[in-house]
This record gives structure tokens, sequence and C-alpha cells, in this order.
């Protein structure tokens, strides 16, 4: 009888396992657009966040466009690169960093020119809370797990042990 649970829980376990890979892979091959379509879904969402005229959509959509292509062009050499097996060395790490970095500011500077200052600072807030939840701005919250930096909840615990000995 126990071999027959076990048997079933392992079964139960890996379909879950192989259901949960399926989906993930589907999700991302549903997700592909065109640098085109891409570029107009930015805008239009920039467009409702913050408020956009005409204008600025039109300028919006040109640089989203572009950068999409870019982005593009850069993810088929790199797939087709990492199909064949070649890894990069560090060096070129470095400089697809460093090229990744100088874009990004590029890039900002292009929104700042066509936003007005109060549409920047919204869309800034914006861009720092979706790299804080994609993961992209974990460094904080990996010294506050090691217990570098300040952390309440650490805190909040030696309080309360402090407070149960003293009851005691």
């Amino acid at each position: 009888m126990k071999k027959i649970m076990g048997l079933s829980v392992l079964v139960i376990l890996f379909s879950l396992t192989i259901n949960a890979q399926v989906k993930k892979g589907n999700r991302g091959e549903n997700s592909e657009f065109t640098s085109e379509q891409r570029a107009t879904l930015q805008a239009k969402k920039m467009a409702l966040r913050l408020d956009l005229d005409a204008n600025q959509q039109k300028e919006i959509y040109k640089v989203m466009l572009k950068s999409s292509e870019e982005r593009g062009s850069f993810r088929t050499k790199n797939m087709k690169k990492r199909k064949d097996g070649v890894k990069p060395t560090s060096e070129e790490r470095f400089n697809q960093e460093n090229t990744r970095l100088e874009k990004q500011l590029a890039h900002k500077n292009e929104i700042k020119k066509i936003l007005n200052k109060e549409q920047f600072e919204k869309w800034e807030k914006r861009m720092i809370m979706s790299k804080t939840k994609s993961g992209q701005g974990r460094d904080s919250s990996k010294n506050k797990m090691k217990g570098k930096g300040d952390c309440s909840c650490n805190n909040n615990f030696y309080q309360s042990s402090k407070q149960n000995r003293n009851r005691i």
C-alpha cells in the first residue's frame, strides 16, 4: 500500500513539473511580435499612462521602433551564437554590457527630450518600479537578506524575542 501511494505521489509531481515547463515555453512563443507591433504597443501604453499628445506619441513610436529593432538584431545574433555553442569571453561580455548601458542612457535622453517634466518624472518612477519587480534591482534586497543594510524584519524579530525574555 505504501509503495502504491509513494509511486502515485511521484507520478503526480512529475506530471506537474512537465506541465509547468510546457506552459512556460508556450508563453514565450505567443508573445512574438514584430518590431513595429512592439513599438506601437509601447507607444500606446505610454500614451495612456502619461497622457501624451499626438506629436509626442509619434516621437515615442519612432524611439521605441528604433530600440525594438536594435534589440531584435542583438537577440538574433546572440541566439545564433548560442546555438553554435560559442560563449562570449569576459571582454565581450564587458563590451556588451557597456554598450547596453550607453544605449539605455541615449534612450533615456531621447525620452526626456520628448516628454515634459511631469511626464518624464512619472515615466522614470515607473521604470524604476518595473526594474525592481523584474529582479533587476535585486542588489539591495540581497544585502538585506544577508544581514547587511537596514532590514526591519530582523530588527522586529530581535525586539520581540527580547520582550519575550523579559516576560519570563
